[in-house]
């Protein structure tokens, strides 16, 4: 039916004698209609599925799953790499420093070499993300820090409670308030970090509070995003891939004079936990520092391409693969009682990303 209306229309606009005075424009006239059918149509299509025109779900299925896979792969493979150089060389504040400046250098040179459109960058554009980068470089230094003192799979089990302080965040300074039901499925959040802290095997209490800063960290990162870009958005230039490369260049421009303070300097590749060649560890420190570059590249390219029920879906079977993954390759101990924990902790970040997308907030 959408087919026959656009040809419809198109033969009407062709056909149509223009008013004596005005200037004939068939062939102009028929584009226009047929596009507006087009819409129309597409919009019809969207909502019979139950999205909204124009949705990120009407992306192609092959796009969807070449974005996911993609995702999967490059954080599960990130995390292993970073790990295993956490092991060898640990400082790291200079890893994540390094992670940063290698993503701020594949950016730079995509958009030097005309591999990505280069975006519109104004004053007040920096102006805007210097708070959304602070909340990205105090995240991402946490979380490597983190990683470095406990096991990946109990970092990633304290990191699914980011919700709760997100939640926190957006009622306190952004005033936004959800209905009762999405604030129930935290609870099975908190029982689950802490069922899963109480039995964890590697526990410290630097990592989980480390683990728990990231969380709060992120959490100001989305609000500071929603407060200060909002007018950016609408840039045809600050497509999700540009908005991660400008954060990241000025996140590594924040965390890079803290580096050199907390790790006093440069630290030697030879400073290391055992006899590891230098070449061994920088191959490590460079595919760990590219590996995180891309996987949240991708993951912002993801989001840009799916409604957030689906995203969240995703991320929740994201961690479950980083978790087992982790566990079978560092072969991490796992108590019953954590692995109740860990259970209890994804299932209630995925009923609270659920929910959360489904409902409207109130301010």
């Amino acid at each position: 039916p959408a087919r026959a209306a656009v040809l419809g229309a198109s033969k009407s606009a062709l056909c149509a004698r223009p008013a004596r005075g005005a200037a004939a424009r068939p062939v102009h006239a028929a584009r226009k209609v047929a596009a507006e059918v087009r819409m129309t149509a597409a919009g019809g299509s969207a909502a019979g599925k139950g999205q909204p025109a124009g949705s990120p779900a009407t992306a192609s299925t092959t796009t969807v799953g070449f974005f996911f896979a993609l995702w999967y792969l490059f954080n599960v493979v990130f995390n292993i790499v970073n790990k295993k150089t956490l092991n060898m060389w640990s400082y790291p504040w200079t890893l994540s420093t390094v992670q940063l400046g290698v993503g701020a250098l594949y950016c730079s040179l995509a958009w030097l070499f005309g591999l990505r459109v280069k975006p519109n960058v104004t004053w007040g554009m920096i102006k805007a993300m210097v708070l959304p980068a602070f909340g990205h470089t105090l995240g991402h230094v946490m979380s490597c820090l983190s990683f470095s003192l406990v096991a990946i799979s109990f970092t990633h089990i304290v990191k699914s409670a980011e919700p709760v302080f997100g939640a926190a965040m957006a009622g306190l300074v952004l005033k936004e308030t959800y209905p009762f039901t999405v604030y129930l499925t935290l609870i099975p959040i908190c029982l689950g970090v802490a069922l899963s802290s109480a039995s964890e095997l590697t526990f410290t209490m630097a990592g989980f509070a480390t683990a728990m800063a990231s969380n709060f960290a992120f959490a100001l990162r989305n609000v500071f995003s929603k407060i200060t870009m909002s007018e950016y958005k609408k840039d045809p230039t600050m497509t999700p891939a540009n908005n991660y490369g400008l954060i990241t260049i000025m996140s590594f421009l924040m965390e890079l004079p803290l580096c050199l303070y907390f790790d006093k300097g440069i630290p030697s590749l030879a400073a290391t936990k055992g006899a590891f060649p230098e070449a061994t560890v920088l191959k490590y420190l460079l595919a760990s520092s590219l590996l995180y570059h891309l996987y949240n590249e991708v993951s912002y390219s993801a989001l840009d391409n799916v409604s957030p029920i689906t995203f969240s879906v995703g991320n929740t079977i994201k961690r479950v693969i980083i978790i087992l993954t982790s566990i079978i390759v560092f072969r991490t101990k796992i108590l019953p009682l954590n692995a109740i924990g860990s259970v209890t902790a994804i299932l209630g970040t995925f009923l609270y990303s659920s929910a959360k997308a489904k409902a409207v907030p109130s301010k």
